[in-house]
């Protein structure tokens, strides 16, 4: 995958920096959103605050979401543009390697999967990239922002936190287990599919004229139902994830508030306020930092297909054409070419 991103233009280079600048911007902005719902909090509790502020800190809170979705809105189409142009440039070049190709070279990757790569295969790298610019880099600085941000807090809000991670984490590691070798088989199923369907209509007379539709119709029935049951084995096992990602943030907001609600009982009058405030403000960061280890889990369901899309990829540019096309039109002048057969036979 990094090899690929050799490819990668100036123009594009920069786009990426752009977009990582506006992802921290982003980050920056979704975590100071609890700040000012923690003084909003205190206001309130507050005898004699003026709405006037309170008024304020809304305010302020409101044009960070509104600057966090600009920034979000920037990233993405950065990250578009991105993609589009690195992946009409990796097409154009394997549509050019492919014609250089002699028959030796087709026959060693066959036709189908040489098909693959300038069409899902690309796909697959391209959406590793729009969301790795996207995901893989906005959750780690969000993550570690956001855990020093809870940092100082209560120790027993930072040990149901820890304990979170760990359980999602387990999850994620399970279900990754199971359905990291079906991702990468799937390019390999897709090929099979493609092989059979080309198979079919390019020998579409004599399928008819030896009466063999039915031959054909099971032969594509046995590729298509293998590509089937491994998608459908993976998806399922990626769909339990997500319910068990809700059910650890919800179970993690709980676990905050029911910690929070023995430590306000148990303080006196002076820090039921502040504990209040920080249970807040340490429930909104708390979710984040799950959130942040959500969104790479989703990279990490796209890299194994993604890497192998790209390995495929790597394997046509790299390969060097046997019989290469000679530059010359014109031959030498006062010379006649003539072609000679040595050792030549004919059956």
């Amino acid at each position: 995958m990094i090899k690929l991103m050799r490819n990668f233009t100036k123009k594009e280079w920069a786009l990426a920096a752009v977009s990582i600048a506006f992802i921290v911007v982003q980050v920056w902005l979704e975590l100071t959103m609890p700040d000012y719902m923690s003084e909003i909090t205190m206001l309130i509790q507050t005898e004699g605050s003026k709405m006037s502020e309170i008024l304020s800190s809304g305010g302020m809170m409101l044009l960070c979401a509104l600057g966090s979705l600009a920034a979000s809105v920037i990233t993405a189409v950065c990250a578009s543009r991105i993609v589009a142009t690195f992946s009409a440039a990796l097409r154009s070049k394997l549509f050019h390697k492919v014609q250089s190709f002699s028959m030796e070279e087709i026959g060693h990757f066959s036709t189908a999967s040489l098909i693959t790569p300038s069409t899902n295969d690309i796909t697959q790298v391209q959406m590793l990239i729009v969301m790795g610019l996207q995901m893989l880099i906005k959750a780690p600085v969000m993550a570690v922002w956001a855990i020093c941000k809870i940092a100082g807090k209560e120790w027993e809000w930072t040990l149901s936190t820890g304990i979170a991670v760990i359980i999602l984490l387990a999850v994620v590691g399970i279900c990754l287990l199971l359905t990291i070798p079906k991702f990468k088989k799937m390019q390999q199923l897709t090929d099979d599919v493609n092989r059979v369907t080309r198979e079919n209509l390019t020998g579409l007379r004599v399928v008819r004229a030896y009466n063999a539709e039915k031959y054909q119709e099971n032969k594509f029935e046995q590729a298509n139902n293998n590509l089937t049951d491994n998608q459908l084995f993976a998806q399922r096992t990626m769909s339990f994830m997500m319910p068990s990602i809700q059910l650890i943030m919800s179970g993690l907001s709980l676990a905050v508030y029911w910690i929070g609600a023995i430590l306000i009982n148990q303080a006196s009058m002076t820090d039921k306020l502040v504990l209040f405030s920080d249970m807040m403000v340490f429930s909104q960061y708390a979710v984040q930092v799950v959130m942040s280890f959500m969104m790479l889990v989703m990279i990490f369901m796209i890299l194994p297909r993604a890497s192998v899309a790209a390995k495929r990829i790597g394997e046509v540019l790299d390969t060097t054409p046997i019989i290469i096309d000679g530059k010359e039109t014109d031959g030498e002048k006062g010379k006649i070419g003539e072609v000679e057969f040595r050792n030549v036979s004919f059956r």
